[in-house]
């Protein structure tokens, strides 16, 4: 072959190879679904995303919490296009029991790398069959905040330990009128973190479980831990009236305005919401509020992840979605260039908590956190949590009709008992 056809044949394929790059294929398009929390640091983080990645698009498309699984469902069912989703640890058994999502270790076996950096609580939670589903969003705590400065007024140094302990300085406080309802839940029997926040009370007993080895129920047992916390909760908002009874109908963004505000002193919410709670001029008592250890017994409580799932609908798309998939969680809840970038911009921003563990040696995150916060109450507030037992794929589902029930008893309309055992009989309906 002479060196003027070898020549010849080189340029070619330059030719072939350059310009594949340059009017090669049409970008790979990813839809990507996620409930409302802030839209701008999600789509700003797709911007740098799609930079890095020029190859792909990435359509967003947002839903109210409450309704997310609702809408889900029905894309799910209906076959609407969604390649990545957020997802639950409250909605993993049903999701991946329909197929609706994949295993990611089916497709992508160095996911399995990232396990030894996240917290155990968060594994067990994107975790089903033996396979894991997702890599975390994040990852956190349910919490005890209260008001500092309340707690001062009614001549109380320290937070309580117990939930006699709450019980005796909300009724000090009551007293003394600093509040008229100095504790309020966000107890609207549809959220989702109704349940979370009853279990985080119940973990916090020593005798926590709710549900024998072959998940029948055993929560609405006379005496058992849930039974003292419904009682408490009943005798807070019926015999006491410390608890407000608006709790009822509150949702967390309005429990939250309504502690910020000065009309809450204790309050069990998912932990973010002390960075928000102690942002300088977020609230009228911003830089008041602080935690405690789950009061009770063992200051257990429940730890839970929110996590990007790869849908059935992406994995049948083909290798190039995969591929483009794959980068896309990797960039969202693991390393780009040996950092969590994503997750440790949500925790920097926004306080949100993270299952990544290495990020508690961060020295950044270890100072932002402390600026609202105590970072090592976190750490060992994280290391008493645990994953929601028994998530079976019916669980969510149980969920609504325990808190109907629950809301019942707080009503009046039936003893705390007769809802425990009212909510087992739905459960054993649904697992047979």
């Amino acid at each position: 072959m002479g060196s003027r056809r070898i020549a010849v044949l080189a340029f070619l394929l330059t030719v072939i190879l350059t310009g594949s790059a340059a009017f090669g294929a049409a970008p790979v398009q990813l839809t990507f679904t996620v409930w409302s929390y802030s839209t701008d640091v999600i789509l700003d983080n797709i911007k740098k995303f799609e930079a890095a990645n020029p190859g792909i698009k990435v359509a967003l498309q947002d839903f109210a919490w409450e309704k997310y699984v609702d809408v889900m469902t029905a894309r799910f069912v209906g076959k609407t296009p969604t390649d990545l989703a957020y997802s639950s640890d409250h909605w993993l058994q049903q999701w991946a029991a329909a197929n609706w999502i994949v295993p990611l270790e089916d497709y992508f076996p160095q996911v399995n790398a990232y396990k030894p950096d996240f917290a155990p609580y968060a594994i067990e939670g994107m975790t089903y069959k033996g396979k894991l589903y997702g890599l975390p969003y994040y990852a956190d705590t349910i919490i005890f905040i209260y008001n500092e400065e309340m707690l001062k007024r009614a001549g109380f140094s320290a937070p309580p330990a117990t939930w006699d302990d709450v019980t005796k300085m909300a009724l000090a406080m009551k007293e003394k009128k600093i509040v008229e309802y100095p504790i309020m839940f966000q107890f609207q029997d549809i959220t989702p973190w109704y349940i979370e926040v009853f279990l985080s009370m119940v973990y916090s007993y020593k005798d926590y479980r709710m549900f024998d080895t072959n998940l029948n129920p055993i929560y609405d047992r006379e005496g058992s831990a849930a039974h003292k916390v419904a009682q408490w909760l009943v005798d807070g908002m019926r015999k006491h009236k410390i608890i407000n009874p608006a709790s009822l109908e509150t949702t967390e963004i309005p429990l939250v305005k309504a502690m910020g505000a000065g009309q809450v002193a204790f309050a069990v919410l998912p932990k973010y919401n002390l960075a928000d709670l102690n942002t300088p001029g977020a609230h009228a008592q911003a830089g008041k509020f602080k935690f405690a250890l789950m009061p009770g017994e063992s200051h257990g409580t429940v730890g839970f992840v929110r996590f990007y799932a790869m849908t059935k609908m992406a994995a049948d798309r083909g290798p190039a979605v995969r591929e483009a998939a794959w980068k896309f969680l990797e960039y969202f809840g693991g390393r780009t260039g040996n950092e969590f970038v994503v997750v440790k911009r949500w925790a920097l921003d926004k306080g949100l908590g993270f299952a990544q563990l290495p990020l508690y040696k961060d020295p950044q995150i270890r100072a932002a956190i402390n600026k609202w916060g105590n970072v090592t109450l976190e750490e060992q507030q994280a290391k008493l949590a645990r994953a929601k037992e028994a998530l079976t794929p019916f669980w969510g589902s149980w969920s609504l009709e325990f808190q109907k029930e629950m809301n019942k008893a707080l009503l009046g309309q039936k003893s705390a008992l007769e809802a425990l055992k009212a909510s087992a009989a739905k459960w054993r309906e649904m697992k047979k």
